[in-house]
């Protein structure tokens, strides 16, 4: 049986992550969501939308980051409280 990680952009969900290889774990809850706009485009000229989420961190500061699944995978990022949010 797999385990389904939670989703990391849910407003109010506690985050850790790891901008590069060589700094801290950081953690932070989720702000706000949304897509980058404008809205890029791809090598065919078709319009992409790429979700980005920002993290408040526990000394206020604000990082804006991209939540598609390869930065996801890239920055490590997890949701703490995942127990929590399994309902179904």
């Amino acid at each position: 049986m797999r385990k389904i990680p939670a989703p990391i952009d849910v407003v109010g969900q506690t985050i850790t992550f790891r901008p590069t290889e060589s700094s801290d774990i950081l953690t932070g809850e989720v702000v706000s969501t949304g897509f980058q706009w404008p809205y890029p485009k791809d090598k065919h000229g078709h319009r992409k939308l790429l979700r980005k989420i920002t993290v408040v961190l526990p000394d206020g500061r604000l990082i804006n980051m991209n939540a598609e699944q390869e930065d996801i995978k890239r920055y490590r990022m997890v949701a703490e409280n995942q127990k929590a949010t399994m309902t179904w």
